[in-house]
């Protein structure tokens, strides 16, 4: 079975198990196995990171332009999501071109899904420039990196319209935290700005994410969840799928402004990750009247 492919109308449905109850022979025995399958995959993610390494400094000197940095990293994260074992299944088609690709945020492993699935660069906040093996990853691919606080948005729209005007793609997750994956939270508009400059189409991608084999919902990373712990989990699992979700582009043209943008998008996207929240109020005029109220 291919790791990846194009979803049919019996792929549309959440994929939902319940948790049978296990006898403690059974239980040790997938104790077992999970740690074994916990041993391989990190020797195997090892192995990769390294690879990764030694791809990094080959983009980093070269000097004649040939290197695709950004089909390199799409190769480099489909393999990694094969060694987690995250399959993924792609509903639709993507806009062609440049543009400004907008996802819902559940988890880390947004990022090298969305990877695995598009050639697109991304942005992630300033830090993790700093944090060692990643942040030398992530700078040598090209990421786009934000200050978090007042003002630190516009450093990153004088480098992101460039990007886009030139036809590039870039990745932006306007929730700016994540979430249980079952609703979508309101979307910042300050980056749409960019993408109104340069006339280049939104594109939104909804994410959703299934259950184990044992009926358990592993992928939200939040609350005081650590990364090493999300990791390890992740790591033991038997595997999941996840299913990507091309929305209908926004093109610039029918917008004046980034918050009308800003909220079209968000509701694109909650019509495939929580449709039955369709009828509340948008989340993204909530705060407004809440700031409203506020002032």
């Amino acid at each position: 079975m291919s790791f990846a492919h194009r979803a049919t109308a019996a792929d549309g449905r959440r994929f939902a198990l319940e948790k049978p109850e296990q006898k403690p022979r059974q239980r040790s025995r997938l104790h077992i196995v999970s740690t074994l399958r916990f041993l391989l995959r990190s020797l195997l993610v090892i192995c990769h990171l390294v690879l990764a390494l030694v791809l990094c400094v080959v983009i980093n000197l070269d000097f004649t332009g040939r290197v695709d940095a950004d089909d390199w990293a799409r190769r480099w994260l489909k393999r990694l999501m094969r060694i987690m074992g995250i399959r993924f299944v792609i509903h639709g088609e993507p806009a062609p071109g440049g543009q400004m690709i907008v996802c819902n945020h559940v988890s880390w492993i947004d990022i090298p899904l969305v990877g695995a699935a598009l050639t697109s660069r991304f942005v992630a906040k300033s830090d993790i420039q700093h944090w060692p093996i990643i942040g030398f990853i992530a700078r040598a691919i090209g990421t786009f990196f934000i200050r978090r606080g007042a003002g630190g948005s516009k450093p990153l729209l004088e480098k992101l319209r460039p990007h886009l005007a030139q036809g590039g793609s870039v990745v932006i997750f306007p929730e700016g935290t994540t979430t249980n994956g079952h609703n979508v939270l309101a979307f910042h508009p300050r980056l749409f700005q960019a993408a109104l400059d340069c006339h280049a189409p939104v594109q939104p991608v909804a994410l959703r994410y299934g259950l184990t084999r044992q009926g358990e919902d592993i992928a939200p990373f939040i609350g005081d969840d650590t990364l090493l712990a999300h990791v390890t989990r992740m790591l033991r699992s038997p595997g999941l799928t996840a299913e990507l979700f091309y929305c209908d582009p926004l093109l610039p043209a029918h917008y004046a402004d980034r918050t009308t943008m800003a909220h079209d998008a968000e509701e694109a996207i909650r019509r495939a990750v929580a449709p039955e929240t369709l009828f509340k109020k948008p989340a993204l005029l909530e705060l407004h009247e809440q700031h409203a109220k506020a002032a």
